[in-house]
């Protein structure tokens, strides 16, 4: 399990008025409600016990003994860490051991939640499909742009659109045996959810990568691969647990397919090398 005080900040904006305010006492103090009994800590945040025993469970806790154990292990992992956002004025070394515990639980949450047998799916479906049609906004676009970047290095043909409407073009312009990969954080993007939709009725195989599998565009796209959104800072010039998570998912995609197709795409990669190289001389 990761890191139950980067879990404890990232799920507190998620539960209610009561919850929250028993998340925020375990935050400031996790040492000292170590050593409370439920019913202590209860009344500390002027909630029943009932209340603290379902918050556990919530968090996939076994019960208030199982909260105590993780909180220990926790403490013991980064003593002295505090578990908050980034605060005016920190230091470079802070805010990078903050980053750090924050980036290895989010990979840790996204590895664990990774459905393989999925993957392989759309492995194969990448695969088979004589071209492959990539799209994202904002942030999302970085990541649709490195995939298409790996997939040309493999031999694979792609295209890479941040316009929807040069998306919905070029979608319907390509084959029905084409293959549409979204990605789309929330999942409920409405230009993602237009191409899907559109992609639905051309009878299009469609892959979504998103931090919400509750979402439409879930429910809409053949595979949904889930990149795990545990939080962001709300002080922060822009996305990054949800950009690294889905750069996590987009590689394990990518080594996957070298993996399984590893002679066909061998020439390819070196070829692509040494393209490259020559370049690089001139």
């Amino acid at each position: 399990m990761e890191n139950i005080l980067v879990l404890l900040q990232n799920t507190r904006n998620q539960v209610s008025k009561k919850e929250r305010v028993l998340c925020d006492y375990i935050l400031s103090v996790p040492t000292e409600v170590m050593q409370l009994s439920v019913q202590s800590l209860a009344e500390r945040c002027q909630i029943s016990a009932a209340t603290v025993v379902r918050f556990c469970r919530r968090l996939g806790l076994d019960g208030y003994s199982d909260l105590k154990l993780h909180l220990s292990a926790a403490v013991q992992e980064t003593p002295g860490q505090e578990y908050s956002e980034i605060k005016p004025g920190e230091s470079a070394a802070e805010i990078s051991s903050k980053l750090q515990l924050h980036f290895e639980n989010a990979l840790k949450v996204t590895a664990k939640h990774l459905d393989d047998q999925m993957i392989e799916q759309v492995v194969t479906a990448i695969h088979d499909a004589p071209q492959v049609q990539l799209f994202g906004l904002v942030s999302s676009s970085l990541v649709a742009q490195d995939i298409y970047q790996k997939l040309s290095r493999l031999g694979v043909k792609a295209l890479v659109n941040n316009d929807a409407h040069l998306a919905a073009t070029t979608l319907a312009s390509g084959s029905k045996n084409d293959l549409l990969l979204v990605v789309s954080t929330s999942g409920n993007t409405k230009e993602a959810l237009q191409l899907l939709r559109f992609a639905s009725e051309k009878n299009v195989t469609t892959v979504l990568i998103t931090a919400n599998i509750n979402s439409t565009g879930a429910n809409l796209a053949d595979h949904v691969l889930e990149s795990q959104k545990i939080g962001e800072s709300v002080i922060r010039p822009g996305a990054s647990t949800s950009l690294v998570t889905e750069f996590f998912v987009a590689d394990v995609i990518m080594f996957r397919y070298v993996a399984r197709y590893y002679t066909e795409v061998l020439n390819k990669l070196r070829e692509t090398r040494e393209l490259i190289e020559r370049l690089n001389d001139n």
